[in-house]
């Protein structure tokens, strides 16, 4: 199972606080791996083997989605708290695999969405 709805109300949470922001900004340009930002942040505990592996596993463009995203919320919320985490998943049992796609939400901002991999048939 995915992360818990605590854990996303969490990181919406974190992600509201500009100095968050700034230094999710600064690892993102570092090229930091995700799994050691999600670390970093205090959420190893809620990331099992299964979730590590999915988000260890992303293609380089798929990890290029979700920085392209995170970085252009970054520099659209400034010093704001009115940001919006771009990421949308609704996953609520971990596939063993993703496909992570640039989309925008309703505003028109962009978001990295992820959904299961369609298994082959």
């Amino acid at each position: 199972m995915g992360p818990s709805l605590s854990a996303v109300q969490h990181a919406t949470e974190l992600f509201a606080d500009p100095a968050v922001r700034a230094q999710l900004r600064q690892w993102h340009r570092e090229q930091m791996p995700l799994m050691e930002m999600v670390d970093r942040l205090g959420f190893t505990d809620l990331f099992d083997d299964k979730l590590r592996t999915v988000v260890v596993n992303l293609a380089p463009h798929e990890v290029a989605i979700i920085r392209d995203v995170m970085l252009a919320e970054i520099d659209n919320a400034a010093a704001s708290t009115k940001s919006v985490m771009p990421i949308a998943c609704d996953i609520v049992d971990v596939p063993s695999s993703v496909v992570v796609t640039s989309e925008q939400n309703a505003a028109g901002r962009p978001v990295a969405r992820v959904r299961p991999a369609q298994r082959p048939t």
